[in-house]
């Protein structure tokens, strides 16, 4: 019987009192058991109140585990001692039959007709059972049980239909207490995961400054003995000037150029090392796009596109190019893309274009005929070390910080990089200033 039920039957009647003193008893166990949310606390006190409610000798709560099979949780006697698991002894019959179709069970004088009586209550010599489900929403998450070896003489209607109250209400009560725990459990869990994931970020970024570090010192230590190289080189290629020799010359070109290849991958690094770290200040000042980035980058690569046989060119529909930024990494920014432009160009054009787009933004953009970039790749292309051709036999060298630090700059300067391309058939680089 539910409480509610319990509540609609009161009426006024000879009984009135019997029931009002009932009620009161009702009232009095629930206000005990909904005390807690701690599921050890509330099966105690639903149980200690059920054998005092019925002067039974013995209690046990028996849940639904996760596997769906019931499960003795919890077993006291009269003076509310826990009983040892050895004395886990029930009428399982009644039990399960309990369980299965959610009816309460209750029989007094069991031992006076053993032919009726199921085997497991003959072998425990009990007289008196009390048996109702735990239910909760529609689900049975258990049953209540309580007996006697004695015969305990139940007012009939009063005692039964407080104890089916009592498991009724006891129900919601275990299931809130285990719903709280879950609750409880998963946070812990949680703040646990959580603890684990910043420990573990702490030794990431750790580890990250450690490398940064290590990165900085070594490139430091590589680039002071090549910069005594390329002075002394410079010092011994002024002193044979007067050689005519074409091998020679070309020798020292190569001499040139590697060192310089060398000097250019340790100062990306180095770069790459200062932004990771933060230790990179950014100066920002207000400059003129063209006069002070764009020209001086293509005068400086015009040779180099003339040698390949490719056109460089440069076209403006605005005279509004003026720009707050850092100038280093504005410089650095278009002098790889432009510098990529030409590398991966065999024939054809470099285009440059300084324009204004729909939305009044300042946009540069630097069109190539060169070789394109796989439409799978493009996701890849601003990562550190990554290069669309990997292989021994690849044709373009290079350290693949270059297109890193773009992205990096670029992110640092609120400007945003625009890439389409065609594999085969050519790349443009946006560089939209916000």
């Amino acid at each position: 019987m539910k409480l509610s039920e319990f509540l609609r039957d009161l009426e006024p009647s000879g009984g009135e009192n019997h029931n009002s003193s009932n009620l009161q008893v009702i009232l009095k166990i629930l206000r005990k058991i909904n005390s807690s949310l701690v599921l050890e606390e509330v099966l105690e006190l639903v149980l200690k109140n059920a054998i005092s409610l019925t002067s039974c000798e013995r209690g046990f709560i028996v849940l639904k585990n996760d596997k769906g099979e019931l499960e003795n949780v919890l077993c006291l006697d009269s003076g509310g001692n826990r009983l040892s698991k050895d004395l886990f002894n029930i009428s399982r019959s009644v039990v399960n039959d309990v369980f299965i179709t959610g009816q309460a069970r209750f029989i007094e004088s069991a031992l006076n007709n053993p032919s009726k009586t199921s085997e497991s209550i003959v072998n425990l010599e009990l007289q008196t059972i009390m048996c109702a489900a735990l239910l909760t929403e529609g689900e049975n998450i258990g049953v209540i049980y309580v007996d006697s070896k004695s015969l305990n003489k139940i007012e009939s209607k009063g005692i039964t239909e407080t104890f089916e109250i009592l498991a009724s209400q006891a129900g919601i009560a275990i299931n809130n207490a285990l719903m709280h725990g879950r609750q409880f459990k998963a946070n812990e869990e949680l703040k646990k995961a959580y603890n684990e994931l910043e420990t573990a970020k702490r030794e990431a970024e750790k580890l990250e400054l450690l490398k940064n570090h290590f990165l900085t010192q070594m490139s430091h230590e590589i680039r002071t003995p090549f910069n005594i190289m390329q002075s002394g080189l410079y010092l011994l290629k002024s002193q044979i000037s007067s050689v005519q020799n074409p091998e020679v010359k070309e020798l020292f070109s190569m001499f040139e150029d590697g060192s310089n290849r060398i000097i250019r991958t340790v100062d990306k690094i180095m770069e790459m090392a200062k932004i990771r770290s933060g230790n990179y200040e950014l100066l920002t000042e207000t400059i003129q796009l063209e006069e002070e980035i764009l020209q001086n980058i293509i005068s400086k690569y015009e040779d180099k596109a003339k040698s390949k046989g490719i056109y460089l060119m440069y076209q403006r529909t605005t005279d509004n190019n003026s720009v707050k930024c850092d100038r280093f990494m504005i410089y650095q920014i278009f002098q790889e893309i432009i510098e990529n432009a030409i590398k991966f160009t065999e024939r054809g054009a470099v285009r440059i274009k300084q324009y204004k787009d729909s939305k009044d933004r300042l946009c540069v953009s630097i069109q190539d005929t060169g070789i394109g970039i796989d439409p799978e790749y493009l996701q890849n292309l601003f990562q550190q070390f990554s290069q669309e051709d990997t292989g021994p036999t690849r044709k373009y060298e290079g350290s693949g910080l270059a297109l890193a630090l773009v992205k990096k700059y670029s992110e640092l300067n609120n400007l945003s990089i625009k890439v389409i391309s065609e594999k085969n058939h050519g790349s443009t680089f946006t560089v939209i200033f916000k």
